[in-house]
């Protein structure tokens, strides 16, 4: 009887969720702490699998690896700074104590209406704490992939490029840099910081702790993201939190907070303000009891398990 009524409870903040703000198509806050999974409080139920990436890059023909990954180590909590909260996730670092030079890891997340299609206004917001620039395997750019699935992924600067990066990763007119990296602007590793990327039908802007990059606003009216996310080839692919959604390469190390995905929803200056200050009314984080597991992330990212190697 306990386990349904704390299901039954769980529902109704579910749907709270969605009906306060249905634009808000994914919220990963990392409040855990434990476990193997990152829970979606948006109400979309987008929550993701920690994983420990194993291969790395491919061939020409797309099925030999380049390299194989020895890591084993998911991502993990820390306690560390927050906007509201006791934990963040740490990305492609060992743990404490381990005797791996290097592990690489992500955060894998199923397809969804919901975060497939963002329609003519979006927005992308999180907390990074970036702790190393030093080359991944894999090949490619370099460019550490924060969010990434078929139809969009947001990009860091590197060294002697300092331009962070929204990227339609089918080839979409979006495809441009966002205005210098918070590093390329005199940050440095190991601090956090807040980004804001939006698109409000006709201009692409990010914002960095709150202040708006001035070389990042781009007029660009009236692109939608390229959906490939439902062609052949594409339909079982994964968003990823970490690395890039396929081939896995370009790791991002450090680590992340309150990761947000909008729909239909551009912010405001006031908007990011409130996200940086702690007072825009995000919902409270989801932290299933462990009877109601199973129930929550089955149907989410069930498949994710299958693709394991």
């Amino acid at each position: 009887m306990m386990k349904a009524r704390v299901f039954l409870s769980l529902l109704v903040v579910l749907l709270m969720a969605t009906s306060a703000r249905a634009d808000l198509r994914a919220y990963w806050a990392f409040e855990e702490g434990s476990g193997d999974y990152a829970y979606d409080s948006s109400g979309n139920a987008n929550h993701g699998l920690l994983y420990a990436d194993t291969e790395a890059g491919w061939d020409e023909d797309n099925n030999v690896p380049l390299e194989t990954l020895t890591g084993t180590t998911k991502p993990y909590w820390i306690s560390d700074y927050g906007t509201r909260d006791n934990y963040s996730l740490l990305f492609s670092t060992p743990d404490p104590g381990s005797e791996e030079e290097d592990n690489w890891n992500s955060v894998l997340v199923a397809k969804s209406d919901s975060i497939k299609d963002l329609g003519e206004t979006w927005s992308l917001a999180l907390w990074i704490r970036q702790d190393s620039r030093k080359t991944t395997p894999g090949g490619g750019s370099q460019y550490p992939r924060m969010i990434s699935c078929p139809n969009y992924e947001l990009e860091l600067g590197v060294a002697g490029w300092e331009y962070d990066y929204f990227w339609p990763y089918g080839n979409g007119a979006l495809q441009t840099d966002i205005g210098t990296s918070y590093i390329g602007a005199g940050g440095s590793l190991e601090q956090w910081y807040h980004m804001a990327v939006t698109y409000d039908g006709t201009n692409l802007r990010k914002y960095l702790n709150g202040t708006l990059v001035p070389d990042s606003v781009k007029n660009i009216p009236n692109q939608l993201l390229t959906n490939i996310w439902d062609t052949e080839g594409w339909a079982n692919a994964l968003l990823k939190l970490g690395t890039q959604t396929w081939p896995a390469k370009d790791w991002f190390i450090g680590a992340m907070d309150d990761v947000c995905i909008w729909g239909d929803e551009y912010l405001t200056q006031e908007d990011v303000t409130a996200l940086v200050d702690g007072t825009y009314p995000l919902p409270e984080p989801i932290v299933p009891e462990p009877g109601t597991l199973v129930l929550l992330i089955c149907g989410a990212i069930g498949c994710l398990l299958i693709r394991r190697r």
